[in-house]
């Protein structure tokens, strides 16, 4: 699996799809690795014509571990995604991330407008204030500290994506892909470092309001973790976002939806192609995104 040098960070990364398709980076939320970006999911993304970039944040899965520096910010993740970018020669990409990730990509679009192409923003907020801490059957699960073993580890993983909800998963499976992750990599202290940086984040609607990529943002009606309110508020923050709230959903991208999501980000997706295309510009449009052979942009559909 590749690696990108980042400052004093080490990113783990995956791209799969296309090498000429239009690249996405997708941002995963507090303690997800990148392989939690279930696999079908992707690959309905890379049949859009998706180059899927998918990414370890800092402290967790195959990236480095930050015990020696412990006290960062998501700003600070926001700009380990820039440098990813500089590392994999993308002047820009398009951008969708979940929960916490969505917080990063909010931050990312608005502090480094530049980079972005489009933005789709999955079950998050402008705010910590928006996390649910007052549902103590959720709380009780979530708050249980390290695990003693590795059974132990996955069984509390389970739990904590049941709140989440698992709807349209087979439970075989999920306990196999909940094994896999235990397997990747366990560290409990860098999902305690990452929950500080959520946190402590400051309340991001002012910068929000400067945002210009085509923007999407989902939520779930039923969310257990951050309110669909945050997916509203960010959403109103945002000039002329587009929200989607699903009843039924909780804090989880379920099956029955990727469809809907996938077009959502797809057609988002071709807003920013063509916001770039009729950009006055001295320079060509590099919509091609820094893939070497330097193909015309898809249209999506």
């Amino acid at each position: 699996m590749p690696y990108a040098d980042v400052g004093e960070v080490r990113l783990c990364y995956e791209a799969s799809g296309p090498p000429a398709g239009e690249p996405l980076v997708l941002i995963h939320g507090l303690g997800a690795q990148l392989v939690a970006w279930y696999p079908g999911f992707c690959r309905a993304l890379e049949e859009q014509g998706f180059r899927v970039i998918r990414v370890d944040n800092r402290d967790i899965g195959l990236s480095s571990k930050m015990d020696h520096a412990p006290h960062y910010t998501l700003e600070d993740m926001a700009r380990d995604v820039v440098g990813l970018l500089d590392a994999l020669g993308l002047p820009s990409a398009h951008v969708a991330g979940q929960s916490m990730g969505g917080m990063i990509a909010q931050i990312l679009a608005a502090s480094h407008p530049q980079r972005v192409r489009s933005l789709c923003v999955i079950y998050s907020a402008p705010s910590p204030a928006y996390l649910i801490e007052d549902d103590e059957e959720a709380m009780a699960v979530l708050d249980q500290g390290p695990a003693p073993d590795r059974e132990s580890a996955i069984r509390r993983w389970i739990d904590s994506e049941r709140i989440s909800g698992l709807d349209g998963f087979d439970e075989e499976w999920v306990a196999e892909f909940a094994a896999a992750i235990y397997d990747r990599s366990y560290c409990p202290e860098g999902f305690e470092r990452q929950a500080r940086a959520l946190r402590t984040c400051r309340d991001l609607t002012g910068m929000l309001q400067g945002v210009k990529v085509p923007t999407a943002v989902i939520h779930g009606r039923n969310d257990r973790l951050i309110s669909f309110r945050g997916g509203i508020a960010s959403a109103l923050a945002i000039p002329d976002a587009e929200l989607h709230v699903y009843s039924g959903m909780g804090h989880q991208v379920k099956p029955g939806l990727w469809g809907d999501f996938v077009h959502v980000i797809a057609r988002t997706a071709q807003r920013g192609i063509d916001q770039n295309a009729a950009a006055p510009t001295d320079q060509p449009v590099r919509v091609g995104g820094g893939w070497e052979d330097g193909s015309a942009p898809r249209r999506f559909t």
